[in-house]
Parts: C-alpha cells; sequence; structure tokens
C-alpha cells in the first residue's frame, strides 16, 4: 500500500534482456502499475507487459475482490511495456473503460484491437471522481511520445508520472525509495534517462515548469518503473533538471576505438594531458562498452572527444554506431566535441563531420586527420587541441 486505498501492484521482469530491444537489462526491469480505490468506483493507472497479465490480475485482485468494480483503466502512456496486457484485460474487466488523450486514441489502434466504445478521451486538466478519490490528467507531450500524459491524485499528493523519472531495475527489496539501495536506481534513472528521454529534454523542463505553475502539491512521484518517491520527491525532480541542463557540467568524455593499439597510444596522451591540467575525465572504449552506458556518461559531460581510425574507408563502426545516436537522440545541444581520425591509406573525417553536426554539436576546431603514427606537426595540433578542450571544461 502507497497511501490508504492506493497499491502497487506491477511486476517485476528478469527475463528480458534488451528493454525496447536496444538497451541492456542486467538487473531486469519493473512495471508499475496502480490502483486508486474510490468509494464508488475503482481506477487502474496503466497495467504492464502482455507476459505478465495473469500475476497481474492476481494482485489486482487481491486489492480489488470485485473486479466488476473497476470501471477506468487510465492509459498514460500508450507503449507496450505499460499496456501489453491492456487488449486481453479489458475482456476480463467488462465495466472498465480506457482513459487516454485525444492523441492517444488516434494512435491506439496502430498497437491495439480495442474497440472505440471502450475508450473515454480527456482533456488537459479533467478530473476524474472515483469517490473520495480524485484524479486529474496532465498532458505532458512528449515524454516521450506526443499522446502522454500525467495522472495527479489530488487528496493524496501522488503523480502517477509515467516514463518521467523512471529507473531500470527490478524491485527486489521494496517499491519505495527509503526502502532500496536508492544510489543504484538513481545510476539506472540516470541511464533510463540518456537512452529513452534526453532527445526530450526541452519537454523534461517544461512539463516541470507546467506542474510548478499548476501549484500542485507533490508528495509522492509514483513513475511506471523504478522505485516510487515518497521520503524526497524533489531529489528525482532536481536530477532531472541538472541532467537536462548541459551548462552545469564540466567533465570531458574520451570515447575511442583502436584496432591495433596505434590509436590507443594517442587516447592515452590525451586523456594523461588533460588529467594533469585538473580535468575531470572518463576514458570509454567504443568496442567495450554498450552504448547504453556511454549514453549515461554524455548526460554529465560538457565535452566529448571522439578518436578513431577508418575501417574499410568508412568510421570505425563502434564509434560510427554512436555518432549516429547522438544524431538521432539529439544529444549535442550545448555541448562541445572534438575529432581526430587516424588512417593508413583513407580519411573518413568528413563523414564524421557530418554527422556530428547533425547531432548539434558544436566543433572544437580543428578535425584533426592524420595518419596512423602522428607527425611532428601532428603533435603540436593535438597539443593545441588539449588546451582547447581544457579551457572550454573550465569556463
Amino acid at each position: 500500500m502507497i497511501v490508504d486505498n492506493v497499491y502497487w501492484v506491477g511486476v517485476n521482469d528478469y527475463l528480458k534482456d534488451l528493454f525496447e530491444g536496444l538497451w541492456p537489462l542486467p538487473y531486469g526491469i519493473s512495471y508499475n502499475s496502480y490502483v486508486v480505490v474510490g468509494d464508488r468506483d475503482v481506477a487502474l493507472i496503466d497495467t504492464v507487459d502482455e507476459h505478465y497479465i495473469y500475476e497481474y490480475i492476481g494482485r489486482v485482485q487481491e486489492v480489488v475482490r470485485d473486479l466488476s468494480r473497476v470501471r477506468y483503466i487510465v492509459v498514460n502512456h500508450l507503449e507496450p511495456d505499460h499496456h501489453g496486457a491492456t487488449e486481453e484485460l479489458i475482456k476480463m474487466l467488462p465495466n472498465a473503460r480506457l482513459v487516454m488523450s485525444s492523441i492517444a486514441m488516434n494512435i491506439a489502434n496502430s498497437l491495439y484491437n480495442i474497440p472505440r466504445e471502450r475508450i473515454v478521451t480527456v482533456k488537459d486538466g479533467d478530473v476524474i471522481d472515483l469517490g473520495g478519490k480524485k484524479l486529474r490528467f496532465i498532458y505532458t507531450p512528449w515524454l516521450h511520445w506526443p499522446e502522454t500524459m500525467m495522472t495527479y491524485l489530488e487528496e493524496d499528493g501522488i503523480l502517477f508520472s509515467c516514463d518521467a523519472f523512471g529507473s531500470y531495475g527490478a524491485l527486489e527489496n521494496g517499491v519505495f525509495d527509503d526502502e532500496v539501495d536508492l544510489d543504484f536506481y538513481l545510476d539506472e534513472a540516470k541511464r533510463y534517462f540518456s537512452n529513452i528521454v534526453i532527445k526530450y529534454s526541452k519537454n523534461v523542463i517544461d512539463a516541470i515548469e507546467k506542474l510548478e505553475k499548476l501549484g500542485i502539491d507533490i508528495r509522492i512521484i509514483a513513475p511506471s518503473h523504478g522505485p516510487i518517491y515518497r521520503s524526497n520527491p524533489r531529489r528525482i525532480i532536481d536530477l532531472y533538471r541538472l541532467w537536462t541542463d548541459s551548462s552545469r557540467h564540466r567533465d570531458v568524455l574520451l570515447i575511442y576505438g583502436s584496432m591495433y593499439g596505434r590509436t590507443k597510444s594517442i587516447v592515452d596522451t590525451i586523456e594523461n594531458s588533460l588529467r594533469e591540467k585538473g580535468i575531470n575525465i572518463v576514458s570509454i572504449d567504443a568496442s567495450r562498452v554498450h552504448e547504453s552506458f556511454v549514453l549515461q556518461y554524455v548526460v554529465t559531460s560538457k565535452v566529448l572527444v571522439i578518436i578513431y581510425p577508418s575501417y574499410d574507408a568508412s568510421v570505425f563502426p563502434y564509434i560510427y554506431n554512436l555518432l549516429y545516436l547522438f544524431y538521432i537522440k539529439n544529444i549535442g545541444r550545448g555541448r562541445y566535441i572534438a575529432i581526430i581520425n587516424t588512417y593508413s591509406w583513407a580519411p573518413t573525417h568528413r563523414e564524421t563531420e557530418d554527422i556530428i553536426k547533425k547531432a548539434g554539436f558544436t566543433v572544437i576546431e580543428p578535425i584533426i586527420s592524420m595518419r596512423s603514427l602522428p607527425s611532428e606537426s601532428d603533435k603540436k595540433t593535438i597539443s593545441e587541441l588539449i588546451e582547447k578542450i581544457a579551457k572550454l571544461a573550465k569556463d
């Protein structure tokens, strides 16, 4: 129980190895669903992945003996990790109707076979009264789909925030922030943010500012994944503000690929030089660290340094994969990037330059393209680049 007549009825998934078919889940993930029991009606706030429908309905029945009382299933977000079970669930709950935004209704039939008469659309600010429990719906589009909304339980100050403020990691020892190893979940929340939400950083700030302007009293944040924040809900909000504001960061992230060690020797020179200048630097071998974890470090970096060899007359594949992710996530806004391309017979820096500019980075000139064994002139240019990187990191 979260508060009187409000319950967590989610499930933990330890079987899925990749979230969205992309992001590793070494610690599983929770699908958080909630039951709000009013004097008259009962509402479910989101459901779960379709593979867990029977475990889920069993949890619901533990707190709602008479399932005919369930009148509403709130659809904050349509993705199947939240509502894969819903298509089958409405057959078990004949009195329940799905509550969603009008945009969600237009998208729903691309994912589910749900009769139109089972759907109720709500506008921003609309309220459903369950009898002593009022649900207010707050549109928060592009967190991280166009149809998303949050649901606020007025009497208890609970914000059901859907994917905003969520985290990877199954909930093993409790569901609340004061019951679990919060540092672990905040670290996984940062990775979740970098993988799922970062493209919509402006929308994150817009949503937070909208909530503040509404003046609602947020006593508990109940996301769709990860722990429920009851002891200090401001902490995760403040972290979202930090993660969306690249101007507040000073770290340098050095990402490299190296085939035979020659490029790695250049990496070592740059890394050691920056450390001697007091720069906080993280160095990552793109061949050995999954993109999910690399993105996590990008969140708190002001300057990126990409060093890679050409491969088959193109960009080293693991580096290219990252650059493409940077582009589709629009991750470069407010960040600087330096590029060094080593080659034996095929420079590929132009290909890299094109995609990093599309990703929104400010390029630190010059982009260096050189043979695998640097000349004295190359070494001088690298030293000058190191000075520029250090200055930007400290400013």
